[in-house]
């Protein structure tokens, strides 16, 4: 049912249909589809205009994209998912996420590891921390966020300020407390890592890392989701 209520939202979210709808797969159907699938690996977001010269032009593209996101979801299981309601930029993801590392590569692993660490802690400091204080966690764990790991690979935080950002899976603002503070940077949860991953799989994770019973997670998880609520 979510599967299906997310392809629902990613077809309803995409661009503006216009009268007449494609449901032919001809070769602009080929070629957005050719595209979206060569740089869903990558996980970076697609905006519409990368994909109007695949279509020729932007009404074609008009025309195409909803059977488009059809054929991803139901060959390929990949959801063509808005970023906003508004949005011209979309994000590719999976229609059943990765549940568990073994499903993932060796060369996948590290990576997928890093960023539960982040998007727990993230979780269970209010879905919102301070880079100083999330990068001070990670150098509590003997991971260095500018040397080399042994096992997450070079710059850990080149890979937290440019690639998981990138992808969406984080998201970071600046602020201020008062006009006469210094911009302090925060890291909250991208709306990939909203899509992919629930906060009953963070709490998981944290009970197993941590080795404490999930229930000591209740309160940061009621929290979480009445978060989650309001900004529906």
């Amino acid at each position: 049912m979510a599967s299906t209520s997310r392809a629902a939202r990613s077809q309803n979210g995409s661009l503006s249909q216009p009268t007449q709808i494609t449901r032919e797969v001809d070769d602009k159907v080929r070629a957005i589809l050719n595209y979206i699938l060569d740089h869903t690996a990558q996980k970076i977001p697609i905006k519409d205009k990368d994909l109007v010269p695949a279509a020729g032009d932007r009404n074609e593209l008009k025309k195409r994209l909803p059977l488009v996101t059809e054929l991803l979801a139901k060959r390929f299981g990949i959801l063509l998912t808005p970023l906003d309601a508004a949005s011209k930029t979309f994000i590719c993801i999976a229609e059943e996420p990765v549940a568990s590392i073994h499903e993932l590569t060796p060369a996948q692993r590290p990576q997928f590891t890093l960023l539960y660490i982040i998007l727990m802690y993230i979780f269970l400091r209010g879905n919102r921390i301070e880079d100083s204080k999330l990068y001070a966690m990670l150098e509590m764990l003997n991971i260095q966020t500018d040397e080399e790991h042994g096992y997450f690979g070079a710059s850990v935080r080149k890979q937290i300020e440019e690639t998981f950002v990138k992808q969406q899976y984080l998201k970071r603002e600046r602020s201020q407390l008062s006009a006469y503070d210094d911009f302090k940077t925060f890291f909250l949860w991208g709306p990939r890592a909203k899509a992919e991953f629930t906060y009953e799989q963070i709490v998981q994770f944290g009970s197993k890392l941590l080795k404490q019973d999930p229930k000591v997670f209740q309160h940061h998880l009621t929290m979480a989701q009445e978060g989650a609520s309001a900004e529906q």
